[in-house]
């Protein structure tokens, strides 16, 4: 029988470490105390703010910086105030010292966009841009590449009569009006503007009429109880002329086609300007609206030729005795497009379109053909 360890300390065997308890070590190495971590002030995050400001401040500067720089630069290779322009070739000799100056009118005719913040703008401030880059370049010839349904009234006149004082200005300059896929109603009374008219063999021309649009639900405002309420003067009964609720007075449809004829009366006398080989009544005879292929077009005296772009080099050099370089001036992208979308807002053929027909306070009359959407 084993005996017990004698009372006092333990003592433990050689190369044995002492064992120290718990006690004795709370009593050697008294628990510490942790200080709590101080909160950041307001003051700190304001200055964080500051700072951030101060960032974004700095990059805007170096932003507007560059810009300018990039306007200044702009103006020495050729640019205007809506951005820089690069010469594109498009037919003819790339080395002949005679430029013509291509002149794309393409889509619905609509200034549907302004011109700024490099914006390129609506069809007539990119004509009146082309126009005046053509005057100060000098150019011999003026191509005018239509292919468009037309558009509104105005506008189309707009380009109309810019066309014919360029040409009275620069009486020297040949102008040739070129079709694409089409070039009905707006689109020809812009060409009429030309000397020479000449369509692709798969051009769609004619549409020549003014058209005024509206929808009226009048019986289906009643099916469903539904009543326009307008507060107007006895002295002014057409205020609320082609209102969609309510079906339409026989005066008012008198007043809307005397408009629509006055309209209709201004194409013909505009086409009747245009077409020397054409006398008034030739030129009623198929101003009815119709549309002609480009065969029916010649047959009708509207276009004078059947070709394309080299066509279009040959008749340009006949006319000026030398070899031609018809040349496009095509807007480059920026800085500022980049930044801004300036490039986004120039209006393609759905947004001028969408423009012409919807972004106004009501009906619009127009030379515009509406199978060519």
């Amino acid at each position: 029988m084993s005996s017990l360890p004698p009372d006092g300390p333990h003592v433990p065997p050689p190369g044995v470490p002492p064992q120290v308890s718990a006690r004795e070590r709370s009593a050697a190495w008294p628990t510490a105390t942790v200080a709590p971590r101080e909160s950041r002030g307001v003051a700190f995050f304001v200055a964080i703010f500051l700072g951030i400001l101060l960032v974004a401040s700095a990059g805007l500067n170096v932003l507007l910086m560059l810009l300018s720089i990039g306007s200044i630069a702009g103006s020495a290779v050729g640019s205007d105030d809506s951005g820089v322009y690069d010469e594109t070739h498009v037919a003819g000799d790339r080395n002949a010292r005679t430029k013509v100056l291509q002149i794309a009118i393409h889509g619905a005719i609509a200034e549907a966009a302004s011109a700024v913040m490099g914006g390129a703008g609506g069809t007539v401030t990119q004509v009146r841009r082309a126009l005046r880059q053509a005057a100060a370049d000098n150019v011999e010839g003026l191509l005018l590449h239509i292919d468009s349904p037309g558009g509104g009234v105005t506008d189309s006149d707009e380009i109309y009569r810019m066309i014919v004082a360029f040409r009275r200005e620069h009486p020297d300059v040949r102008v040739l009006a070129l079709f694409g896929d089409m070039a009905a109603s707006g689109g020809y009374y812009v060409a009429a503007a030309a000397q020479h008219i000449m369509a692709r063999r798969t051009s769609i021309t004619g549409s020549i009429g003014v058209i005024m649009s509206a929808w009226n639900f009048a019986e289906a405002a009643k099916k469903f109880g539904i009543e326009q309420v307008a507060i107007k003067s006895e002295r002014t009964p057409f205020k609320d002329i082609l209102s969609p609720t309510r079906p339409m007075r026989d005066d008012e449809h008198t007043m809307l086609v005397g408009i629509v004829d006055e309209l209709y009366d201004q194409f013909v006398t505009v086409v009747d300007e245009g077409r020397s080989g054409m006398d008034r009544a030739q030129v009623l005879a198929v101003a009815t609206g119709a549309i002609y292929t480009a065969p029916q077009a010649l047959a009708n005296g509207l276009v004078d030729e059947i070709g394309d772009h080299e066509t279009a080099v040959a008749w340009f050099e006949k006319q000026l005795g030398k070899p031609v370089d018809i040349v496009e001036r095509r807007r480059r992208v920026g800085l500022a497009d980049l930044l801004f979308g300036a490039a986004a807002r120039k209006p393609n053929s759905e947004q001028a379109l969408a423009s012409l027909l919807t972004a106004s306070t009501g009906p619009r009359f127009l030379y515009f053909w509406e199978g060519g959407r």
